[in-house]
């Protein structure tokens, strides 16, 4: 038997409703405002601060149960997220749904949205299109160090040595060189500093202006630390502890922007073995 034809008006619209289920919830998806009590926000959980997993945390205050099945994060710092499965949220409890978090862009306000597609109990599929909050400033931070990183790396070739125990004042103090090379692509970017972490203090000086334009000369500074507070179960439970913010200023950064150090992980046995050491641990 042979095969239909389509007229050219029925491929239009074959291809209007691929095109509306890849980019939204479906056709068979209802548009709505999104019910009182539901709300959504961006968060990450501390013993993942090393890499980069988040979540989208959605709270079900409402008095049925809810199921969500997808949800579109967009933002114009980062590449769009999209996730979709199958999580039941009863009624007053909330749930985590992972992602991993793009590489940040630098510019504005993080101005994140999501589209949730869900059911209320046993009803229709529904989508709402909602702003995401931040509110411990995770997702802002990521995108932030995110642009702090670029930047300081277009602007030099940072190297990072092996950090050596000396002594200042009669103690110990753990001495880390870094040199950075400019690169002369871009100009007004400056190193401003380095931040202390909950295992390690700033020993040295904390704030720098290290000018990294065209014209510039390598310049190696030195971060010095010692250890914040002798305490076993912080060391034991450390998951940031060599996380040490490199201040960075320039255009389209923010307020007090930085980036983590990269450190090998030589480089950070040195630090827990400096640590151990100057506690009386080993």
């Amino acid at each position: 038997m042979p095969l239909a034809r389509l007229r050219p008006t029925s491929l239009v619209v074959a291809a209007l409703l691929v095109s509306s289920a890849a980019c939204g919830g479906g056709a068979d998806v209802e548009r709505a405002p999104l019910p009182d009590g539901i709300s959504v926000h961006i968060d990450q959980s501390r013993t993942e601060r090393k890499g980069r997993e988040v979540f989208l945390r959605v709270h079900n205050g409402a008095r049925r149960p809810l199921t969500v099945e997808r949800f579109v994060l967009t933002s114009p710092r980062f590449a769009t997220v999209r996730w979709t499965g199958t999580e039941e949220i009863g009624s007053t409890y909330e749930t985590d749904l992972e992602f991993a978090m793009p590489r940040g862009r630098c510019g504005g306000a993080l101005d994140a949205r999501v589209a949730l597609t869900y059911r209320i109990g046993s009803g229709e599929r529904r989508e709402s299109s909602v702003r995401v909050g931040d509110p411990y400033g995770n997702a802002a931070y990521f995108v932030d160090r995110d642009c702090a990183q670029l930047t300081l790396e277009k602007a030099a070739t940072v190297t990072v040595g092996d950090p050596v125990v000396s002594n200042q004042d009669g103690r110990p103090v753990l001495r880390t060189p870094i040199t950075l090379a400019p690169t002369g692509r871009v100009t007004g970017v400056r190193l401003t500093g380095f931040r202390s972490t909950p295992l390690f203090r700033q020993a040295g000086r904390t704030t720098l202006d290290v000018a990294l334009g065209p014209g510039d000369p390598p310049t190696t500074v030195e971060m010095s630390v010692v250890p914040a507070r002798c305490d076993p179960h912080a060391l034991a439970e450390d998951k940031v502890g060599t996380l040490f913010g490199i201040g960075v200023d320039g255009p389209g950064l923010s307020e007090n922007a930085s980036y983590f150090l990269p450190l090998t992980r030589a480089q950070r046995t040195a630090f827990f073995t400096f640590f151990r050491s100057s506690c009386g641990m080993s």
